[in-house]
């Protein structure tokens, strides 16, 4: 087993040592004194060395330079010796020359498979062209019928969303003898009460022949059925009355609610409608 000295280190000249005392001995005195504590945590006191440590090179391979004169020994040890039978030919298993043959058939029953295989995929491939042809021709289909669709929509627009020119007046005309009347109200099938109070002038103007309009606005192209509401002393919570629409698409539909003919008993029910178209049509919203 190999050992290696260590180099020993020079020893410095007794006087560069005395100079280099005073020095650090004058550096001291100007350093500020630290006090040192005994409970810091974490403190640990490390030792300076005058010679440098050496590194092993190679720590790894220790087991191997303890071990060196016995691995060496072993070496040696290897030599070549020739063996005391000597080679001859011998009879070759027939198996193993079928291995050759065995090998070539499965390579030929994988370029089968691989063009069964080729096979199926090309004909799913043109399944599938086919089936997107198919699909092409519904997609046409639907987009015909879309097409229609939008055109029927287009017409329903124009006629109930375009400038819609169905609309409807209701007049007043006469007054009853044996009941006043403090009001009238309507209602259509897509609104609200509209109640119009009587006034003395317009009760006079009824009593004298004259018309008194109550409503003009546009309504539905449909029929449908107007309700009509009397009130006075004599129908305190109001009686209703129906009249039964048809108004003329474009066309302004005047309805004439006669108060005339209206009894106490009947109520609402006694008053004589009538209604036509005018000739000249509705005239513009706005106008």
């Amino acid at each position: 087993m190999r050992t290696e000295s260590m180099p020993r280190p020079r020893r410095a000249a007794p006087r560069l040592l005395g100079h280099g005392l005073t020095v650090l001995l004058a550096a001291a005195a100007l350093l500020p004194r630290v006090a040192r504590s005994d409970d810091a945590e974490g403190v640990r006191e490390i030792r300076v060395e005058r010679v440098k440590p050496r590194k092993e090179k190679y720590p790894t391979l220790r087991f191997l330079k303890a071990n060196v004169d016995f691995i060496r020994a072993r070496e040696d040890r290897l030599s070549e010796k020739p063996a005391d039978r000597k080679g001859g030919a011998e009879s070759i298993d027939p198996r193993f020359l079928a291995y050759r043959e065995l090998l070539a058939r499965i390579m030929a029953g994988r370029d089968s498979i691989a063009r069964l295989d080729d096979q199926r995929q090309k004909e799913q491939l043109l399944a599938s062209v086919t089936e997107l042809g198919t699909l092409e021709q519904q997609l046409d289909q639907m987009d015909r019928q879309l097409s229609d669709q939008r055109t029927r929509l287009a017409v329903l627009e124009k006629d109930f969303t375009g400038d819609q020119r169905t609309s409807l007046m209701v007049v007043l005309s006469g007054y009853p003898a044996g009941a006043a009347i403090a009001s009238v109200g309507i209602q259509l099938e897509d609104g609200g009460v509209l109640s119009v109070p009587l006034s003395d002038d317009q009760r006079t103007t009824l009593r004298q022949g004259g018309v008194v309009q109550m409503f003009h606005g546009l309504i539905e192209p449909r029929e449908q059925v107007v309700s009509v509401i009397l009130n006075g002393e004599r129908w305190p919570s109001g009686d209703t009355g129906y009249v039964s629409l048809d108004p003329a698409r474009d066309r302004l539909t005047v309805l004439k609610l006669d108060l005339s003919t209206v009894q106490v008993d009947p109520g609402a029910p006694s008053i004589q409608a009538s209604t036509w178209v005018h000739d000249a049509g509705a005239p513009p919203i706005g106008s």
